[in-house]
């Protein structure tokens, strides 16, 4: 018979180490705040072209700032050629950004490509945009859930996406990677990954409340987490296997968005094994067997209704 693994002595520890770094994530984004992209922050954006040159965003913003002009630039693209340069709203600022890379690279090896102005409301609108995008889809998750199990461990599902968005924005944070867009793309696929780990020791979790002779429901818990431990350690670490290698072989918003994703997966499969693990073990703390008669003889524990 396989050894049984217990978790449920890391329930408390697991818990207050989340708690911990959840409320530093707080506290990092009350006074470090995020490195808001580009998109989420009001002013003007001008993409600039500069060929037949080698350059890179640092030389590019050292030419700027040689020529006090208060920027933001970064590479679009592998073959730093194109840059996207962020500045404040100014009807002059075009010109004197565009006439100083000419000088500094030449007149013909520079050209506007674009040039677009971003107002505080429209930035504000993007972030609440995404705040609603990501409480709906926690919505969307908890009604799947309730459909499937009881509601219970629909919350524990729920807890445990909001706890790894919780964790990504705090490594966000910390790190000062540029939050943009790309990074809600991150959040969103892990909260999917995240609710599949979950769903799967869930659907154990209920399977063995009917099979599996035990006398408290921790021991229904401690089962369950053992028998799919080894899907959950492999699904995570083939999936990090392809996520490394974005964060070797790319740059800049891709290989932002790889770093997050490498935190969330790791976030992932340890809450959908000590955070749902340990609410769904604390709320059917009361749950008792009851003995049912099968063909076999012996004796099997089915949940008590």
């Amino acid at each position: 018979m396989k050894k049984v693994i217990n978790f449920s002595k890391f329930f408390p520890v697991a818990v207050v180490i989340s708690s911990v770094l959840i409320l530093s994530g707080i506290v990092s984004v009350a006074f470090r705040g995020m490195n808001w992209g580009l998109e989420f922050k009001p002013g003007q954006n001008i993409q600039i072209q500069v060929s037949n040159v080698e350059t890179n965003a640092d030389s590019v913003l050292k030419v700027l700032t040689e020529n006090n002009l208060k920027t933001e630039v970064k590479s679009v693209g592998d073959d730093n050629s194109q840059y996207q340069i962020r500045t404040s709203v100014d009807e002059n600022i075009e010109n004197s950004i565009v006439s100083a890379l000419k000088k500094a690279y030449g007149n013909d090896n520079v050209s506007l490509v674009q040039s677009q102005s971003i107002s505080a409301q429209f930035s504000v609108s993007l972030i609440r945009n995404s705040i609603v995008l990501v409480l709906l889809t926690l919505v969307l998750i908890f009604a799947y859930t309730m459909i499937r199990f009881k509601w219970d461990f629909a919350l524990a599902s729920v807890i445990a996406v909001i706890h790894d968005s919780l964790i990504m924005i705090a490594f966000l944070s910390w790190s000062q990677l540029e939050f943009t867009t790309t990074s809600i793309a991150a959040i969103l696929t892990i909260i999917g990954y995240s609710i599949n780990a979950t769903v799967v020791i869930l659907d154990r979790i209920r399977s063995d409340m009917k099979i599996v002779e035990a006398k408290s429901f921790t021991d229904i818990v401690n089962s369950a987490l053992t028998g799919t431990l080894s899907r959950s350690v492999i699904t995570t670490v083939t999936t990090l296997f392809a996520v490394l290698a974005l964060v070797v072989y790319t740059t800049g918003d891709i290989r932002n968005f790889a770093i997050s994703l490498i935190v969330g997966l790791l976030s992932g499969c340890y809450s959908s094994i000590f955070i749902a693990g340990a609410f769904i073990n604390k709320m059917r703390k009361n749950w008792k067997p009851v003995a049912v008669i099968p063909t076999s003889n012996v004796v099997k524990m089915e949940e008590q209704v």
